[in-house]
This record gives C-alpha cells, structure tokens and sequence, in this order.
C-alpha cells in the first residue's frame, strides 16, 4: 500500500494498522470493503493495551457532495486527544488510489469525548506561518475560523448523534471503560430525538438586567407539591443543542434523581453570556428578585437553600460557584463542571503544548484567593465539582479551588474524569452532581 506523504518509521506503523482493515473477498477501498465498513461502524479499535486504545478512523468522501473530488485534505479535531492548537493539526492520511483517509489514535479506556471531521480543498489547507510566535499564532486562529464551520459528523458511526445541535457536526464515541451515563442512554439510541419537552417555554423581561431572554421550566413531579429547584445555566444549549429532558426524567424515574424543577435560562450570545457568567452581582440579584417570583407562579419551589441548586459548566462552571460563595441563604448547593477559575486573568490557560505546571499548588486564581481568605466560611455548601483530565491548567485551579472549599468543610465531592473540555462529558456529571446533592 502507498500513503501520501507518509515516510520511514510511520509509514511501516500506517502498514501495520492497514492490516486490520483487510477484509475477506475485497480490496481495501472498493465498493465491497466500503459496505463491510459502514456495517461495522466506525471508527475501528486496532490493539488494546494495558491503558489505552490504538483506534482507526476512517473517512471517505460522500459522492453526492459537490466538490468532493476537490478535497486536499481532512483534519481531525478529538476533543481532548488531539490539539488544534498545533501549527500542524491533526489530520488523516489517504492511501493512494483508493478513496480511503484514515487517521489512528492511542486513547485511554476510560476516555469518552466528541470527535469531528474537517475536509478542505487546497484554499483551506493549512499555511505555513511566517513571522514571531504571537504572529503565527494569531494567522492560527485566523484559519481555525475558516475551517472549523466545515466541521462534520462520521457518516460512519452507527452512534451519532443527528438528531440533535450538537451532533451536526460532531460525533461521540465512548471507550470500553468510560463512566456509564445509563440515564442518557435513551436518548443516545435514538440518535439525539428527544421525547421530553419543556413544560413551559417562557420569556423573561427582567427591568435590574434591561433586557429579555427565554427561560424553559422543567418538572418532573408528578403532582402539585413543594419542590426542588435546579437552575441550569446556557440554558439554551441544554433544552435545545443537547437536550438535557430525557435524562432528567429518566433519572427521576429511577430514584436517581427527586421530583423537581429545572429553570434553564438562555445564554443568548457569546457576548452576553460572558457578561453574565463573568462572576456578575447584577445578573444574580436579577434571577433572586425576578426570576425566582416569575417560576414561583409556576410552581411551588422550596424555600430550603440547599434545594436550590445551580448547575453549570466552563464559564458557567465559575458563575455557579459565584452565586454560592455570595449568596449561600439562596443557593446552597452547587453542580461546578470545569470551572473557569482563571477568571479575570486568562492569560494563564495556554494551549496543550505549552502547559507548565504551576510551581504552587495553592492561591492560583483570584477566587481561590478570596476563599482562603473567608468567603463562603460562614456556609454550608452542597458541592459537586469535577474537571477533565485533558484540561491541564483547568486540574490545577480546580484542584486548589477544590483544598480551599474542603480547608472550610463544606459537602464536597471532586473528581476528575477521563475527557477534555467536552459537553458529552459533563451531559453525566449533571446527573452524577445532582445525584450526590440531593442525596445529602
């Protein structure tokens, strides 16, 4: 077999993987071993080690894709394995003659994570850059721009996600030992359909914020009663891009989870959404004052702080956290999912390749400093926090934000999981979180 652009050592290790692609009466790349493929599934586990997983995936050109025969190059953005940071992404390798591109990976048995496909013609490859380090970085960004709204999912894998946002352009995969999301696993044989709908889809005009925005209510209970409330923030992503219902009630269903009520409050934007999730009073004091009285004529919510609940990730992650520390007589328990601890400072949190340990474990961000030095010392807090072991930086500000918390004896659970910065990872943390909350 002949692969472009491949020479010495790799293109010996790229003949030892074709191996396992070798099928019975057929040629790799014809018609028959294409069949034999999408009937199988990918992508391909090749070799299971003691720790990690050599897997193949395969990706071949749609013939009904305009311009497809004008692809130069597909690149292959895994989130949390590969890093597009890279002046020389990641990218599949075609053999030639055929139209077979494929690209191998070691990923750990736990791993689970979203991987997309970037196929580009020859005005899309990428450059060579020219100029300082901060130039080529910037000329970097510039072309992940370009190429990443050509992300798509593979065509495939029989586990994709299409019937949802997020699984336009992505697809999950989930390695043999992964942590279990049994409550999401409905909805994942249906591709993404969702059954669950919001019970109330209203609009928020709130007067302190100057502005509207969606907010969907969620119940669970099965009778009028005084309930729990979760409040979900990028609220927008989980009742539309990755619906979060079906888990939920799945969840309730099997006594994982109380009957309750979920507020999921829209981002908007990425403008906006930075603007409120930025550890912002006002945003906060709106939904005390406003939103909590606008779901009160919804639902009888509990007045017990530590049944309410704010749940959220990243930024939102950050902004859960916030609303605790300085408000804990209304929201007593916190579900803090890769918290952006780094805030306001984001020049800490560099790109994979260039991650350095901090030389202290302790005081990295300025949360962290305002714990240590007493806020939140005078609550009692409910606290799920978890971060992914493909974050770098994001372990240490968790893990030290995680020893200032415990250092004042809040309830506390931290984990870390084997995944990058990834939604599909979190989806479960929102049910394991809520599940340890309300178990206390």
């Amino acid at each position: 077999m002949v692969f472009e652009n491949i020479q010495g050592q790799d293109k010996q290790n790229m003949a030892d993987v074709c191996r396992c692609l070798i099928r019975k009466n057929c040629n790799i790349g014809d018609e028959t071993w294409w069949q034999n493929i999408c009937a199988e599934g990918t992508p391909i586990v090749a070799a299971v080690a003691d720790q990690l997983v050599d897997v193949i995936f395969l990706w071949r050109a749609s013939p009904s894709d305009a311009g497809s025969a004008d692809i130069q190059a597909v690149y292959i953005d895994i989130n949390g394995v590969t890093d597009h940071h890279r002046f020389n992404m990641a990218k599949l390798t075609r053999i030639t003659g055929t139209d077979v591109w494929l690209y191998v990976a070691s990923i750990p048995r736990t791993w689970r994570g979203g991987y997309a496909f970037i196929p580009v013609t020859s005005a899309d490859v990428q450059p060579d850059y020219v100029g300082h380090d901060e130039e080529k970085r910037e000329q970097h960004r510039q072309w992940l721009r370009r190429i990443f709204p050509l992300s798509c999912h593979d065509q495939l894998n029989s586990n994709g996600l299409s019937h949802c946002g997020w699984g336009y352009d992505k697809t999950p995969l989930h390695m043999p030992d992964a942590p279990p999301q049994p409550q999401w696993q409905p909805f994942d044989r249906r591709c993404g359909q969702s059954i669950e709908k919001a019970t109330f889809a209203i609009d928020w005009h709130s007067e302190i914020l100057n502005g509207s925005r969606r907010v969907w209510l969620y119940s669970t209970a099965s009778a009028e009663q005084v309930l729990p409330v979760v409040f979900i923030l990028d609220g927008r992503f989980w009742s539309e891009s990755l619906p979060v219902y079906d888990a939920l009630s799945c969840a309730t269903q099997d006594g994982i989870l109380p009957e309750a009520v979920y507020v999921l409050i829209d981002e908007i934007d990425g403008r906006q959404r930075s603007e409120d999730l930025s550890c912002n009073a006002t945003f906060w004091l709106a939904i005390i004052q406003e939103l909590f009285p606008l779901v009160s004529g919804y639902f009888t919510l509990s007045a017990d702080p530590q049944r309410t609940v704010v749940v959220g990730q990243s930024l939102g992650g950050l902004a859960a956290m916030f609303a605790a520390l300085n408000w804990p007589e209304r929201f007593g328990s916190v579900v803090c999912q890769s918290g952006s601890f780094w805030w306001p400072d984001f020049s800490i949190v560099k790109p994979p390749g260039d991650y350095v340990a901090p030389e202290s474990p302790h005081l990295l961000s300025d949360m962290s400093r305002q714990v240590h030095n007493g806020l939140g010392r005078r609550a009692c807090l409910n606290i799920f926090m978890e971060v992914g072991s493909g974050e770098d930086i994001m372990i240490d500000l968790s893990q030290d934000m995680y020893h200032q918390l415990a250092a004042q004896q809040h309830n506390i659970q931290y984990r870390v999981f084997e995944g990058g910065h990834e939604r599909l990872c979190w989806r479960g943390g929102i049910i394991d979180g809520l599940s340890y909350i309300f178990s206390l």
